[in-house]
C-alpha cells in the first residue's frame, strides 16, 4: 500500500450495513420493551439456565440489557452478522493485501 494513500473507513457499504443493523436491533429492543411492559412471557433456554444458576448461587442474576426469552440471542446474532459483513468488506483495509495479491498487482502494471 502506498504511504500517501488515504483509507476511507466508513464507505457506503459499511454505513448502509451499520444503519440496517441498528434498525433491526432497535426493533428487537422495542419488542422486548413492549413485552416487558405488558408482562408477556417468552421463556427461552437462557431464562431456564439463569433460574437454575440463581437457585445454586442463591443470588439474583442481573443482565446488562434485559430482553425476554431468546431475544437477547437474536440481538447478538444480528449484531454479529452485520459486524462480520463489514469486517469482511474492510478486510484488506484492516489487515493489508496478501503477498500473492501484491505480486499479482505488481505483475499487471
Amino acid at each position: 500500500m502506498k504511504s500517501n494513500t488515504k483509507i476511507q473507513w466508513l464507505d457506503n457499504f459499511s454505513k448502509t450495513m451499520l444503519c440496517i443493523m441498528i434498525g433491526i436491533l432497535m426493533c428487537i429492543f422495542a419488542a422486548g420493551k413492549y413485552m416487558d411492559a405488558h408482562k408477556m412471557e417468552a421463556g427461552g433456554t437462557d431464562d431456564k439456565v439463569n433460574n437454575l444458576a440463581t437457585q445454586v448461587t442463591k443470588g439474583d442474576h442481573h443482565p446488562f440489557i434485559d430482553l425476554p426469552g431468546d431475544a437477547q440471542v437474536g440481538a447478538f446474532s444480528v449484531a454479529n452478522l452485520f459486524v462480520g459483513l463489514v469486517i469482511g468488506h474492510e478486510w484488506e483495509k484492516l489487515f493489508g493485501k496478501s503477498k500473492r495479491k501484491e505480486e499479482e498487482s505488481s505483475e499487471v502494471k
